[in-house]
Parts: structure tokens; C-alpha cells; sequence
């Protein structure tokens, strides 16, 4: 089933900054966390190697479907193993504050709405966004440099890791170890509640 994703973000910065550093799709791997590298490779196409739920790599082609500036950008993909589109719209408030509505659409996802689920618990979109343009506000505002933004970890890292950990075999464990304590207090407060009942 298909999947949109909405976030948007304030940023003290004019709207023609903000619009520029965007437009320049070579600058998206400064802040968004699951983007390796962006290519241009002909006007208004470029290649994308980016990285899936549990670090899975992957590469697509895209093209700009909407190039409005200082207002608007849009792009889809157009081959490769992604389907999506996007676009971000940028909205003045201001001489140096600038909104900026990301709207995200994914494809469907290989297994129907048991492959959703997994993809979710694995990496939620909506959080990886939002950490995405959070990014995007500190570096536009000097609050920090693409390179300590890339040193940040990431929602998606530390997703996979508790997956990984969970289908690890001290995962299950404990996880198997939680489910059975669960279940044994659950007993316990049951049978001294027909106790009581009895007693009467």
C-alpha cells in the first residue's frame, strides 16, 4: 500500500537561502540520514545511492517535476529499486524566516500491509523526516556543519540496531524472558483474585 509522509520546519533563514542550498540536490546528503550521494546526470535528472531499512542500499534515477523558484521543487523517481516522489514547498514569514512543508510518497511496499508493518518498526519515515529537517534548520542557522550533522546518529541507525538486536539470539531471550515474566505476574494476580472471590 502506498505511504505519504507530511513534516514541515521553521527556519531562520531567507527564503532564497533556504530554496538555493535545497535546489543544489548534491547538498540533500549533509542532512538527510539514508542519503550516501546524489548525482546530477543530465538536466534535471540525477542518480541517488541510498541507504533502506537495515542498511539495504539502493539507487534510482529521478527527475525534477517542478522547479519554482524561490517556491516551490518536486521530483520522482523514474527507474531504479524506489518508487517516490516528493515535494517541498517554501513559504516566506519573513526577511529571515522561511517554512518549509516536505511532502513524501512512497511506493508500495513489497508484502502488502505485513511488509508496511515490518518497514515501520524497521525505520519510520515520519521520525527520519522530522530528524531530517531538524538537520536541515541547524545547518541553514549555523547552528552546526554538515560534517557534525553527519556525526549525529541517526533514527534510522539506531531503528536497525534495535531490530537487529531483537532478532539477535540475546534478543529473543530476553524478549522470550519479558513475555514469560509477563505472563507469570499476570497468573499470579489472576489466581489471588479468585482467591479473594472464594474467601467471601
Amino acid at each position: 500500500m502506498a505511504q505519504q509522509v507530511n513534516s514541515s520546519i521553521v527556519v531562520n533563514a531567507p527564503r532564497d537561502e533556504v530554496f538555493d542550498y535545497w535546489h543544489t540536490l548534491e547538498n540533500l546528503p549533509n542532512f538527510m540520514s539514508n542519503i550516501d550521494e546524489v548525482t546530477g546526470i543530465a538536466p534535471g535528472k540525477t542518480h541517488w545511492k541510498v541507504r533502506g531499512p537495515l542498511g539495504t542500499e539502493m539507487e534510482f534515477d529521478a527527475e525534477t517535476t517542478q522547479d519554482e523558484r524561490p517556491e516551490a521543487l518536486a521530483w520522482n523517481t523514474v527507474n531504479g529499486n524506489v518508487q517516490s516522489s516528493g515535494q517541498v514547498r517554501f513559504q516566506e514569514l519573513g526577511p529571515d524566516k522561511t517554512r518549509l512543508d516536505v511532502t513524501m510518497n512512497y511506493g508500495d511496499v513489497p508484502g502488502g500491509r505485513v511488509g508496511e508493518a515490518a518497514a515501520k518498526f524497521v525505520a519510520n519515515p515520519k521520525v527520519m523526516m522530522d530528524q531530517d529537517l531538524q538537520n536541515f534548520k541547524d545547518i541553514m542557522e549555523g547552528e552546526a556543519t554538515p560534517e557534525e550533522v553527519q556525526q549525529r546518529p541517526s533514527v534510522a541507525d539506531a531503528q536497525s540496531g534495535a531490530v537487529a538486536f531483537l532478532t539477535s539470539g540475546a534478543g529473543l531471550l530476553l524478549l522470550g524472558g519479558g513475555i514469560l515474566l509477563f505472563l507469570l505476574l499476570r497468573g499470579r494476580r489472576k489466581s489471588r483474585r479468585t482467591r479473594i472471590i472464594f474467601e467471601f
